[in-house]
């Protein structure tokens, strides 16, 4: 199996760093897909991924995935593509995560949720929300975008998410539905960087609410850790 040549990206990416670190991810569809090929070739070594679908043909256009992976299950379809493009060896995990479904919660992991309901998000959120670990939510819907990266140490940002986890609290996006490919590529870029920026001790947003066809519209909250050293909080408009 090749490994890639990060050169040209060294002096961008801590690799001693991210790799420090796994990324389990809950959903390879839409955002996933792209979240997992672009995390590897920016250099992630460790990452996991949990799916119960098969690769549709409807899912070519917006998603990762090729033609030759139609009626594959997708974690298979993502293990090979990421095993041919990045050299890099995925834990796959085919089936639900349900109630039952156990995640540990490490402190060396980013769990990075995708699925594409508000159940499988509250779902896995639940099980990880009162310990000390990093939570990662991705959302689109026809052109909406959001992100969202939550320090569960933090009780305010627990109880924050949880809100907009709750119906009637904020809109729901139409997850997974009539999003197209530029619109995956450009959110899970977003998120790769953001965890990068996270893991280096840089700024990052806490939540970005976006819209592809309108970006003057966009909220950025931001973390700021370089500026004023105290973590404090700023929105940028």
């Amino acid at each position: 199996m090749k490994i890639l040549n990060l050169s040209r990206q060294s002096k961008l990416v801590p690799y001693d760093k991210i790799n420090q670190y796994t990324l389990k991810v809950f959903g390879v569809g839409s955002i996933g897909s792209h979240f997992v090929k672009t995390a590897a070739k920016a250099g992630f070594k460790n990452i996991e991924v949990y799916d119960v679908d098969k690769v549709e043909e409807e899912n070519i256009a917006a998603q990762a995935f090729d033609f030759d992976d139609i009626g594959k299950e997708k974690v298979v379809a993502m293990s090979d593509m990421i095993k041919k493009s990045a050299g890099v060896e995925l834990i796959t995990h085919q089936g639900f995560v349900d109630k039952d479904t156990e995640i540990s919660a490490d402190s060396d992991t980013v769990y990075c949720c995708f699925f594409d309901s508000f159940e499988g998000r509250k779902l896995v959120f639940n099980k990880l929300k009162d310990y000390p670990i990093v939570f990662v939510d991705g959302r689109i819907g026809v052109y909406d975008m959001r992100h969202y990266l939550v320090d569960c140490g933090e009780e305010k940002e627990v109880k924050e998410f949880l809100d907009t986890l709750s119906t009637g609290k904020e809109s729901e996006l139409e997850c997974g539905t009539k999003a197209s490919a530029p619109i995956n590529t450009q959110i899970a870029g977003m998120i790769v960087m953001n965890i990068i920026n996270y893991i280096s001790g840089d700024d990052y947003t806490q939540k970005f609410i976006g819209n592809a066809k309108t970006p003057s519209t966009q909220i950025n909250v931001l973390k700021l850790r370089t500026e004023s050293g105290d973590g404090s909080e700023k929105v940028v408009e």
